[in-house]
């Protein structure tokens, strides 16, 4: 198994790149920088790297707001497809579960809306609305608007991703945990099948990794669940 490295501390948080996160700038900035130039490619990792630190910002959010209620955060690892809070546990009351997950798309939101009007001056209307890798300011506004774009896709409403959480966090205010995570898991499936079909069917190998992480993300879930429910149960 690969191991993560320390990359830096922040609110008492260790920051952790995992070792496979090198492959991926690595081999954008190589397939880029073949086809279309070493400029291109450096421009391309740029952006990956960039991304990462959005994800990076959505995930303290969600950190934090664990911290506000006593549940420990010693770690964020960030992966090849994304980033994950070492919450030391998750929070059993909905209204807990529902103020930790949806702080994380809030951000990249409100992120979004912060940049909107600087990134409009300085890139100008063109190169915001025309987001590329053609140049460095075409090269910004992909940051400008992958951050809604993170937001949204964090909101469907599958597990490991946050609308799962959220999702889960109404239900069991009317039914059970358990009944609430069962519900969920069944539909993160449908999620997970229908990102794996199309990512084989485009050819998409990134949208197709991420559906069969929901797969899987989705039965630890489960599993989770019935744990706790016997737990509870026990006592």
């Amino acid at each position: 198994m690969l191991p993560s490295f320390r990359l830096i501390k922040i609110f008492d948080i260790d920051i952790r790149i995992h070792a496979s996160f090198f492959i991926l700038p690595a081999a954008v900035s190589f397939f880029y920088a073949r086809d279309y130039g070493y400029i291109v490619g450096v421009r391309a990792c740029t952006l990956i790297l960039l991304v990462f630190a959005c994800i990076l910002g959505h995930e303290l959010c969600h950190s934090l707001q664990a911290r506000r209620f006593g549940i420990l955060v010693p770690r964020i690892t960030l992966y090849p497809i994304g980033g994950v809070a070492g919450l030391q546990r998750i929070p059993r009351e909905p209204k807990q579960e529902f103020a930790i997950s949806i702080v994380g798309p809030l951000f990249n939101f409100t992120l979004a809306l912060l940049l909107f009007f600087p990134f409009y001056y300085w890139l100008g209307r063109e190169n915001l609305f025309s987001p590329s890798l053609d140049s460095w300011p075409k090269m910004w506004a992909n940051v400008f608007w992958l951050n809604p774009v993170l937001g949204l896709f964090n909101l469907v409403p599958a597990f490991p991703m946050d609308g799962g959480r959220i999702l889960r966090s109404l239900l069991a205010r009317k039914m059970s945990y358990l009944k609430a995570t069962l519900f969920c898991v069944n539909l993160g499936r449908i999620f997970a099948i229908l990102f794996l079909l199309l990512g084989v069917f485009y050819k998409y190998w990134t949208l197709a990794l991420v559906g069969l992480f929901i797969y899987l993300s989705a039965d630890s879930e489960k599993r989770q669940a019935y744990f706790y429910d016997e737990h509870d149960s026990q006592n």
